[in-house]
């Protein structure tokens, strides 16, 4: 972690003092080689106390630390991901630390998109089963398809599946292959699933499978 550490350190100093483009980064470097080069002998003079004070303002310098009193405007979430990042970067090291922030922001951002897909029953008849798709279908949210499969398989034969997916944003090959699933539930049942109000994304996914072409579409 530590040349990482370095080498945030140069560029947050250097923003800071108002640089704007790379180059700042190269005079930064240049300017060392010259000390280490032409100016070693004396360096090795500088107090040790000397350089842990600058390096303690470098670092004081490159807190934010205005986001921790604004922590509270924030979702329970993002306090996860930050306070657990900034412990894990003073315990450990920065590495550490943006690798597993990145797999907690990923899996926090999963578990939310996987709350805003919703399933809504319109309505259902002895022979017929309407439903509204909200937000996006994806691995994250196929097991809210189980209960339209429920009631395939305990309805009688010839249902009707009517699946409104105007409000369907996304689909990926998990949410496909679910779509997939409760088609051959409703066929082998002699019913019809029947997709209403396709969206270009969801509509393109199932024509790459060749799936649009065994279902009805409205």
């Amino acid at each position: 972690g530590m040349p990482a550490t370095g080498t945030i350190a140069r560029t947050v100093t250097n923003v800071r003092s108002g640089a704007t483009s790379p180059v700042s980064g190269l005079v930064h470097a240049l300017t060392l080689v010259v000390v280490v080069l032409a100016a070693a002998p004396l360096a090795v003079h500088v107090p040790l106390a000397v350089l842990a004070g600058i390096l303690l303002y470098v670092a004081w310098n490159m807190g934010e630390w205005n986001q921790f009193v604004r922590l509270r405007q924030h979702s329970n979430h993002y306090r996860l991901i930050m306070l657990g990042t900034f412990f894990l970067t003073v315990i450990f090291d920065l590495t550490v630390a943006l690798q597993i922030g990145l797999i907690l922001a990923c899996v926090l951002f999963v578990r939310r998109m996987s709350t805003l897909f919703q399933v809504v029953e319109i309505s259902r008849s002895v022979d017929a089963a309407n439903f509204q798709l909200y937000g996006s279908l994806f691995f994250g949210a196929v097991a809210k398809i189980d209960p339209i499969l429920t009631i395939v398989e305990s309805a009688p034969q010839g249902l009707l599946i009517r699946l409104d997916v105007q409000s369907l944003q996304s689909l990926d090959t998990s949410g496909l292959d679910v779509l997939e699933q409760l088609h051959k539930a409703i066929v082998l049942r002699g019913g019809r699933l029947v997709l209403a109000g396709l969206n270009a994304q969801p509509r393109s996914v199932m024509e790459r499978s060749g799936f649009l072409g065994k279902i009805d579409t409205t």
